[in-house]
């Protein structure tokens, strides 16, 4: 076991060795901004080549200044991405967002149509902390300053600015909201691009919102510019080719959606100068758009001159001229005496100098001397060196870490248990100090990509896959929650973890592995952190199986599920005819599959209205299911169960009845009187018969429904309180309210006990009972009960939600009926 160790110093990462030529390429640049146009520029090269530090000296040097030339203050917001979560785009916005916050400027429009977009298309998952926001849902984010709950700034508005629809989402929260009374003013100001949130009067579908969000970060930028003349912005961002997979290579960079809103921040912001550092040259260039503005504003950044890796020993205390040549050699790209000094190899023989020091040995020069020609061996060599002054214990223990992307605390002791490497758990945050190692906020660290490779190519394939396999399952764990009430953001970050390890034993069976830890967050609807997950998931597939296989299409398809949900069905649908063109010619090795294609692609359809286009494609599911799989089949009964649906769809009732006949008599025959699918085709005939006004016939076919769910599922599901709301509905239409009653309460008490009081599926059943009493004549409890439906679904999907609206619309009706005040 290594022995205890005093904190490694971080002089050598806190130099920074004068780089003239780009520091005075971007304080020119910065000088010369005008307040109505951008300017992009990239410094790009291999890692070790010291881009962070510039990236870190020049958001200290910029901040600092006072003006740049005679008149520009720079406003500066730096995006360091070293070990951070690059796969969700809206909290990589919000980082921006935070970078400038932090410079001096008020973010409004943002912060509300972030917090109106989270609510609209994640409401199940907790809404990050901003900085300084500018409506914020504690006290504590906006000081001691005057607050005002959102229920009083509805007052205000009204009595201001009107009814102003960006915070009608918000009000459902009450007091949970909170804004400083002085930033009401702003609203007068500001209406006009904030109402770019509403279509007619009505918010606009999730997916357009989150595009939205970019372009209000514009607005906010560009108001602050038009208040304070002498203003300019940097944006620094650094290392973005973790944005994309693999360095941005290949075609990952054309349906990136951070890439796309970091393009349109860009183009939207007057006085800004963005300026990345990436070890590739930014994919924008391949794009015709940005191509002729781009000319000219990418700028290698290569190793250092001998005299910058001079002045940096120097600094660092090395003042043995015979020990900074042998370090600066062995530092080089190569044996070559012209060759450049890689920065991270220089901080490398730093260390190592340092420990030679600590064991009071003088060093010598042949202790940094590398003779290997190849750059990886001797970047191997210099990182050996230091790894052996650490003790065995802490190589073992870095070598068995280097399969991880990001690990953390947790991850680092469930190694060393595991293989036994001697190290002492507390030697976790030791490794922070490493040169080598950078940390984020929430206590994950990476190693820098270079030493990572280098690590990884050291390992055995027998010991580096015992070790990717033993921390997949690590992650797996992590990510799968013991109930699907409680999933959060440790478990999703789990899952990339995860998701990132399997990719390492290759693409065989990885689409099937996905598939089945990805479940329990596309069973709560995280349809944003599915669409992430899959997109990178159907690159992968396609780069290592190639576009002609069947899991190509599979993967295609799940990303178009995430895609649909959030209502982009013709971008989803895209995708649907890629996976369905890859099944026809793939037909022969598993047909079934080209009649699942058929099926999604028609249920696309039916959600875009354009039934008539999906009815011929259910027909083909049904050809094939019927062909290969026979009529008495669980899937042929879907497929007839699906073409029943569209055809009812169509208001074409007597032709669906004997399609759900026959999909009820396959389910009966094959899987019994006791199964889910026997209950729901009974259910299906029954509402079909319902919407040709034959209730009395449906009666009995709901009442087989509400008996095999109670019977199999037992009394407290969802599924059992749909059928006895769908059996209390059908006696409501025959006039037997009383009879209808008990059913509509059974049902309303299961609701609340699975779904809680905030659920759209109760407000269905509140309102339903409602309807129920209404007509019995129980006016007063009908009121209360349809003020809870309206509350219930307001709360789950919105104010501006169509289905809040009509049951607004239908309490304001029943108020107006009976003489009392609508809108109240």
């Amino acid at each position: 076991m290594a022995g205890p160790r005093k904190p490694i110093s971080k002089t050598a990462r806190d130099i920074f060795v004068n780089r003239d030529g780009p520091i005075d390429t971007i304080e020119r640049i910065v000088a010369g901004l005008g307040n109505a146009n951008s300017t992009v520029l990239v410094f790009h090269g291999p890692g070790g080549q010291g881009k962070t530090a510039l990236c870190r000296y020049m958001a200290e040097r910029l901040s600092s200044a006072a003006k740049i030339g005679e008149r520009i203050k720079p406003r500066v917001a730096e995006l360091d991405l070293h070990g951070h979560d690059k796969s969700d785009p809206d909290r990589l916005l919000a980082r921006i967002r935070d970078g400038f916050v932090r410079a001096g400027v008020d973010c409004p429009a943002f912060d509300l149509a972030f917090a109106i977009a989270w609510e609209a298309y994640r409401p199940t998952e907790h809404f990050p902390k901003l900085e300084k926001m500018w409506l914020a849902k504690t006290r504590e984010y906006i000081g001691d300053g005057s607050i005002v709950s959102v229920k009083a700034i509805s007052e205000l508005l009204v009595e201001g600015v009107g009814a102003f629809l960006p915070l009608r989402p918000l009000i459902k929260h009450g007091a949970d909201w909170v804004m400083d009374h002085a930033k009401s003013k702003w609203l007068h100001r500001t209406r006009e691009y904030l109402d770019e949130l509403y279509s007619d009067g009505e918010l606009k579908k999730p997916h357009e919102l989150s595009d939205l969000m970019l372009w209000m970060l514009a607005q906010d930028l560009n108001d602050h510019l038009s208040q304070h003349t002498e203003d300019r912005f940097v944006l620094l961002v650094d290392e973005y080719e973790g944005v994309f997979d693999q360095g941005g290579a290949g075609k990952r960079w054309e349906e990136n959606r951070f890439d796309q809103s970091m393009r349109q921040v860009v183009a939207e912001t007057n006085g800004l100068l963005a300026v990345f550092f990436s070890r590739e040259r930014l994919p924008w260039e391949n794009d015709p758009d940005w191509q002729t503005d781009l000319q000219g504003c990418h700028h290698s950044l290569e190793g250092l001159q001998d005299s910058d890796a001079e002045n940096w020993l120097t600094k660092a205390g090395v003042t043995d001229t015979a020990l900074r040549a042998a370090m600066i050699d062995g530092a080089r790209e190569s044996l070559h005496k012209d060759a450049l000094a890689y920065p991270l190899l220089l901080e490398l023989q730093i260390e190592h100098w340092r420990a030679i020091k600590k064991r009071n040995d003088p060093p010598k020069p042949k202790d940094f001397t590398v003779d290997d020609p190849d750059f990886s061996a001797r970047c191997r060599k210099i990182l050996g060196r230091l790894l052996r002054d650490y003790g065995e214990a802490w190589e073992y223990t870095l070598k068995r870490l280097c399969v991880a992307n990001r690990f953390d605390k947790t991850a680092f002791d469930h190694v060393i248990d595991t293989f036994g490497t001697g190290l002492a758990k507390d030697a976790f945050d030791r490794l922070a100090e490493l040169s080598f190692v950078s940390a984020d906020e929430i206590g994950f660290l990476m190693l820098h990509r270079a030493i990572r490779d280098v690590l990884r190519s050291s390992l055995k394939t027998d010991r580096r896959r015992e070790t990717v396999t033993v921390l997949l399952t690590h992650y797996e764990t992590r990510a799968t929650p013991p109930s699907l009430k409680q999933i959060d953001e440790t478990h999703s970050l789990a899952l990339f973890e995860a998701v990132a390890l399997r990719q390492q034993l290759g693409a065989e069976g990885f689409v099937s592995w996905l598939s089945r830890v990805v479940e329990p967050f596309r069973v709560v609807a995280r349809v944003r952190t599915g669409e992430i997950i899959w997109r990178n998931a159907s690159v992968f597939i396609e780069e290592n199986l190639g576009k002609n296989h069947l899991d190509t299409a599979a993967s295609y398809t799940h990303l178009a599920y995430n895609i649909n949900e959030q209502g982009r069905y013709t971008e989803a649908e895209t995708l649907l005819h890629k996976a369905l063109e890859i099944r026809k010619r793939l037909s022969n090795e598993d047909p079934l599959s080209m009649a699942e294609s058929y099926n999604n692609l028609a249920q696309n359809l039916d959600a875009q209205g354009r039934h008539t286009d999906a009815e011929p494609l259910y027909r083909k599911a049904l050809d094939i299911n019927v062909a290969k799989s026979g009529e008495n089949n669980r899937y042929t009964a879907t497929s007839y169960n699906n073409l029943a649906y569209n055809l009812k769809k169509q208001g074409r009732y007597a032709a669906a009845e004997p399609l759900y006949c026959k999909a009820l008599k396959i389910c009966k025959q094959v899987l019994g009187e006791s199964h889910s699918d026997t209950a729901g085709s009974y259910n299906n005939l029954a509402s079909n018969l319902d919407a040709m006004g034959r209730y009395t016939e449906a009666t009995p076919l709901y009442r087989k429904a509400l008996e095999i769910c109670k019977r199999i599922l037992g009394e407290n599901t969802p599924d059992t309180a749909g059928s006895y709301n769908n059996l209390a509905t059908n006696l409501d239409a025959l006039g037997r309210h009383a009879d209808a009653e008990p059913l509509h309460r059974k049902a309303l008490e299961i609701c609340m006990q699975v779904r809680g009081e905030e659920h759209r599926e109760t407000a269905e059943t509140y309102n339903n009972l409602a309807y129920n009493l209404y007509k019995q004549g129980h006016y007063a409890k009908a009121e209360q009960l349809l003020r809870k439906a309206v509350k219930a679904m307001e709360s789950s999907v919105g104010p501006q939600h169509p289905r809040s609206m009509t049951l607004r619309r239908c309490l304001d009706a029943f108020l107006a009926n009976r003489g009392g005040n609508p809108g109240t």
